[in-house]
């Protein structure tokens, strides 16, 4: 039997914000904001997909591009679990399997994250216990969604990413939320290549783009 704070809980989540799955929109039927069904059905087709050393979970398809922005976006900051519990597997086994030295999430803004509250890859890696180095986003780029051209995306984000982390001779693995063109991952790799020898990079991100791939 659920307690009164819980139930007041529930209550106050149904009055004020959206109890619908963000997957099918259906009303929720479990804590979180993915339905019992589909965190099932996401569960079932968590395995590591790799593209030329873009290694990935989901297609960027209409409904994954909905919990992301859900996650990101709408006050859901505590889909982070169900993300956690999806991604878990797949990325752990990904930094074993390719002896990763040094994890870094893909940084936003600080207007950004101001705007969000949080970092969404930070936040991510740290309720799945993986350290992770930080890089600094240097540059406020437009949202890259807004921009149709790889060009248009690689002159947004040109120069928009600092570092002076000692990665030399390192295996570095960069994560993201979604690749799309690979325009932001090319650019943090240039930034870390600038500055460190010998460094290896490998990508992983929640969803990439099917023009990616």
């Amino acid at each position: 039997m659920l307690s009164w704070r819980e139930v007041f809980k529930k209550v106050l989540r149904y009055i004020f914000f959206d109890n619908n799955c963000s997957y099918c929109h259906k009303e929720l039927d479990r804590d979180g904001y993915i339905c019992y069904t589909c965190l099932k059905k996401l569960k079932e087709n968590s395995s590591l997909k790799n593209k030329d050393n873009f290694f990935y979970v989901y297609i960027y398809d209409k409904a994954i591009r909905q919990i992301i922005s859900d996650y990101k976006l709408r006050n859901r900051k505590t889909m982070v679990n169900d993300l956690a519990y999806l991604i878990e597997k797949p990325l752990k086994e990904l930094i074993e399997k390719e002896n990763i030295d040094v994890v870094i999430p893909v940084p936003v803004s600080k207007n950004r994250e101001l705007e969000r509250g949080f970092n969404q890859i930070d936040y991510l890696l740290s309720t799945l216990q993986i350290t992770y180095k930080k890089i600094e986003r240097v540059k406020d780029t437009k949202h890259m969604y807004s921009l149709d051209s790889y060009k248009k995306r690689e002159k947004n984000i040109k120069n928009a990413f600092k570092t002076e982390l000692n990665l030399k001779n390192k295996k570095i693995l960069i994560v993201d939320d979604i690749v799309t063109s690979g325009a932001t991952i090319n650019e943090i790799s240039k930034e870390i290549k600038s500055n460190n020898e010998g460094v290896e990079i490998v990508i992983f991100s929640i969803a990439i783009s099917k023009h990616f791939i």
